[in-house]
């Protein structure tokens, strides 16, 4: 019976529990999970169950519910993939995982945008694309003037995507967020974005540009401020989930699905 779970991982509790519900669409029970996680006591399931609830508040679709001593999962993973890949990379992490990472950063793409409700410019998509022809292109989509060369060093500049949203008026002046994707477990190893020399490279209003970046984890309470500063506009995978929701690419869920599939958890 165990073999069928994944193995318990200390510190990745939550996400142990929700992947474990939704890939196998059963519900786990408190003596079940004892029996799975090495030297944890009734209090610590307790505390996980209790967490688990908890962060569901932060996401628009109910994902699972507790009836007494037992978590019930309300989905099967293929039908919140976008949420199941974000699972993953927080269990086991997503070094060396190419494909899976600029799902990733598609899926995050798309829920900044519905939530500005502008449009994308993603750096590198279709084709490579190296960081001074990235600004070239995105100048005149921001009916703003180029600046100055970025050094040759800098492969994206800690930047993964545009998103920017004109008034129509082919005007100078409007709103922009430079996005960074960060699907790994240590992504607040990550430097913040460098605006010194964002605004060197297009002369765009700082007022008006806003860093933002996109994490698989979910961020807690404790630290949300914290990470604001650091970052800007936050999109944990509550955020990422509940903005992407709202307009969903079908074709890019069938490649999510597919590369879940791949993964045989």
């Amino acid at each position: 019976m165990t073999d069928s779970y994944l193995p318990y991982v200390q510190g990745r509790e939550i996400e142990w529990l929700e992947l474990n519900l939704l890939k196998s669409n059963m519900p786990l029970s408190k003596s079940t999970v004892m029996s799975l996680a090495n030297d944890v006591d009734e209090n610590d399931v307790d505390s996980w169950f209790s967490e688990l609830i908890d962060r569901g508040y932060d996401l628009e679709l109910c994902i699972y519910e507790q009836r007494g001593n037992t978590i019930y999962p309300l989905y099967r993973w293929d039908s919140i993939p976008e949420y199941f890949l974000c699972l993953y990379f927080c269990y086991f992490g997503a070094s060396k995982d190419k494909i899976g990472t600029k799902l990733f950063e598609r899926i995050s793409s798309i829920a900044l945008k519905n939530y500005i409700g502008g449009e994308i410019k993603t750096f590198g998509f279709p084709s490579d694309t190296n960081l001074n022809r990235f600004l070239d292109e995105v100048a005149p989509l921001c009916f703003e003037q180029r600046g100055i060369l970025a050094h040759p060093d800098y492969k994206d500049d800690g930047v993964d995507v545009l998103c920017y949203k004109n008034f129509g008026d082919s005007r100078s002046g409007n709103m922009y967020v430079l996005l960074q994707c960060a699907a790994g477990i240590n992504w607040t190893s990550k430097s913040p974005i460098n605006l010194t020399r964002w605004v060197r490279y297009i002369y765009w209003p700082q007022s008006n540009l806003l860093t933002s970046i996109a994490t698989t984890e979910y961020i807690q309470k404790s630290s949300w401020v914290k990470r604001v500063d650091d970052y800007g506009l936050l999109l944990d995978r509550c955020r990422v989930t509940n903005w992407y929701s709202k307009m969903i690419d079908n074709d890019l869920r069938n490649e999510v699905i597919d590369w879940c599939n791949d993964k045989k958890i």
